[in-house]
């Protein structure tokens, strides 16, 4: 079983670096954008369209929806375990 956890740590670890890298390049691409405006090129600006898409489907709902929960695991993580 702790070969299995071990797996499952090394992937969540894997899985948390791939976000950071691509939240990183996604980030960079909207500095360019800002920076050379409609003349940055298409893929660019299909990354600022697909992340315009994004931002307009995302309700206030669903926002307070991400909330609630981000606030219900903080509350829960700050017990901890009880020995």
């Amino acid at each position: 079983m702790t070969r299995l956890d071990e797996m499952f740590k090394g992937l969540r670890t894997l899985l948390l670096r791939a976000t950071e890298v691509l939240s990183l390049f996604v980030a960079v691409i909207v500095l360019v954008y800002i920076l050379l405006g409609e003349d940055s090129g298409l893929f660019v600006l299909g990354v600022i369209g697909n992340l315009t898409l994004l931002i307009a489907a995302i309700s206030p709902q669903t926002l307070i929806a991400v909330a609630l929960v981000v606030c219900m695991m903080l509350l829960l993580r700050a017990r901890g375990p009880k020995p």
